[in-house]
């Protein structure tokens, strides 16, 4: 594990344990981190020094504030809404407890599976000081229709994860002349470099609202459109307690169906969600997403003639 990679993990062992705890004295710090499996130096404390300068670069890298009480001189997160809620910090944490938990399971690595992720998210801490510092990375990248890989310079902007991947959207230096940035799938980098170049985030990208109306990374259909469907009823128990996109509503419900209308983008990523209910799901609107299904119903059935 390069240094950068043992850095991230343990900021985020750090805080993990400070949230798990509410509030924790410098002493028991130390003893956990002492047995920790991230402590492979075998120090026999965390530090006082070393934990103030975690302290601040986990505030600029995450937004998260560790704050010490100054009469009980317990450690604390001032900010636990942040990950209560939803977003990256939320599900930094959650990932890395889940893991840290595997880990010191031992025998329990048997009885406990998850679903297997690309080697991509080895790249992380690399891309992530990257955007921090404000530098060019050099890929080298093979996407799935090219026969070589190719390298090149750059500028990355966001990540995103999705369908347990990681994607990495950025702009190449040699097109400067796209309006767009594109989208990089992780597992299909076969190196990455930060490099000594700076490069200035386009004031007009806001990386919230680039993919405000998709699901997943597709963006070849840009604009959005209103989409409503219909679910049996028992099916519409998974839509409600997972949506599909921040926009879905359910407009109907009865007995036997429910209807969920959505403003998105139909996309590759969108359609194939919606393909997983197989016949249990009807597609109201719009007209040509809805002729695509039966169209695609069609073929289906020929092929099993």
């Amino acid at each position: 594990m390069g240094a950068q990679n043992k850095l991230f993990h343990r900021l985020i062992w750090l805080i993990d344990t400070v949230y798990s705890a509410k509030r924790i004295k410098m002493a028991d710090i130390d003893k956990r981190w002492e047995r920790s499996h991230y402590n492979d130096k075998h120090e026999r404390t965390y530090g006082a020094r070393t934990l103030h300068r975690h302290r601040e670069a986990i505030t600029e890298l995450f937004g998260i504030e560790i704050a010490c009480d100054d009469t009980t001189y317990e450690y604390y997160i001032s900010s636990r809404g942040d990950i209560d809620g939803k977003g990256i910090r939320a599900w930094l944490v959650d990932t890395f407890a889940v893991s840290n938990m595997v880990n010191l399971a031992g025998d329990m690595k048997n009885r406990i599976f998850f679903e297997e992720i690309p080697e991509g998210s080895r790249y992380l801490s690399t891309i992530v000081s990257a955007m921090k510092e404000g530098r060019y990375l050099y890929a080298t990248y093979q996407g799935f229709k090219r026969p070589e890989p190719h390298s090149f310079l750059l500028a990355p902007y966001c990540l995103k994860v999705f369908e347990h991947r990681w994607y990495l959207v950025g702009k190449p230096e040699d097109h400067p002349e796209e309006d767009e940035p594109r989208v990089y799938a992780l597992d299909r980098m076969k190196d990455l470099v930060q490099v000594d170049k700076p490069f200035e985030m386009p004031r007009g990208f806001k990386p919230a609202e680039f993919f405000k109306h998709q699901l997943g990374i597709d963006r070849s259909i840009p604009e959005p459109k209103d989409v409503r469907i219909k679910v049996k009823a028992h099916d519409a128990n998974y839509l409600r307690s997972l949506p599909l996109h921040h926009s879905q509503k359910e407009v109907e419900k009865t007995e036997d169906y429910s209807v969920f209308t959505y403003h998105i983008a139909p996309t590759y990523d969108f359609i194939m969600e919606l393909r997983k209910f197989g016949a249990k799901l009807e597609v109201l609107a719009p007209e040509k997403l809805r002729k695509d299904f039966a169209d695609e119903v069609d073929a289906m059935k020929a092929l099993y003639k």
